[in-house]
């Protein structure tokens, strides 16, 4: 999904910063890319392009990707931030059985990645004006009728939160801070783990109101609306991107 918004972003004329724990993970995925990279895909569409490798749960790792960003560029515009996922063992994520090993993972790759990177780019963001759309998830409003991702709905319920929070205080500088809470969207990492994790199936795409799974482009095309013009009055939401999947019981 990181992919899909930095490419969209650049098909609209943005110039990209990269920034990922892990450069090649595309290709443990399977996903096929246009190019060699990620970067060489976005510069083939006629921007400047730069990939920085970082553990963004770690503030120094956080900022000093940020500074070289923005000495590269000169200024930051947008920050999507995209990083995490529910990582952890789905068979120990409830309520009950999550241990604190496997919390701090899901909150250091969910919510610290968000706030390092939000407080890393305020001081750039600030200069004139812009947009954060953090990514969350719908797992931070419903749960399945297991509770399977329990602590995984919570650190993107505290990414919802700060989000609010961050766009009151943003306000006044002219930055606008949202969030996008996709459902089940078949990425490539979502396709390839669906079996073993009984998501994203057939069944479950036949619960949801609009009777399919989302695509990629379904969540790109929000990103877009939040960082354009036309959503230039809007800061603090949080769009689900599902399909309606919340609006019925598991």
């Amino acid at each position: 999904m990181g992919r899909a918004h930095a490419l969209r972003l650049a098909s609209l004329g943005a110039d990209i910063a990269i920034v990922d724990i892990d450069l090649d993970i595309a290709s443990k995925y399977a996903e096929a890319l246009a190019a060699d990279t990620v970067q060489h895909e976005i510069e083939s569409l006629g921007v400047r392009a730069i990939s920085v490798e970082a553990d963004l749960s770690v503030e120094t790792e956080a900022r000093d990707a940020v500074d070289k960003i923005a000495s590269e560029f000169g200024r930051i515009d947008f920050l999507i931030n995209n990083a995490g996922g529910a990582i952890t063992s789905i068979d120990r994520s409830s309520a009950v059985t999550s241990s604190a090993e496997d919390r701090a993972v899901l909150f250091a790759a969910n919510f610290e990645t968000t706030v390092n990177m939000c407080q890393s780019c305020a001081p750039f963001l600030t200069r004139q004006g812009g947009a954060i759309v953090n990514i969350s998830t719908i797992g931070a409003f419903a749960d399945d009728l297991a509770g399977r991702l329990a602590m995984y709905g919570a650190a993107k319920a505290a990414v919802e939160k700060y989000s609010r929070s961050l766009a009151v205080e943003l306000g006044p500088s002219r930055v606008r801070v949202n969030c996008i809470a996709p459902g089940l969207i078949e990425t490539p990492r979502v396709k390839a783990l669906a079996e073993s994790r009984n998501l994203a199936t057939a069944a479950q795409a036949n619960s949801i109101p609009l009777r399919r799974l989302g695509q990629i482009e379904d969540v790109v095309g929000v990103m877009e609306f939040l960082v354009s013009d036309h959503s230039a009055y809007i800061t603090g939401e949080s769009i689900k991107v599902a399909g309606g999947h919340t609006l019925v019981a598991p």
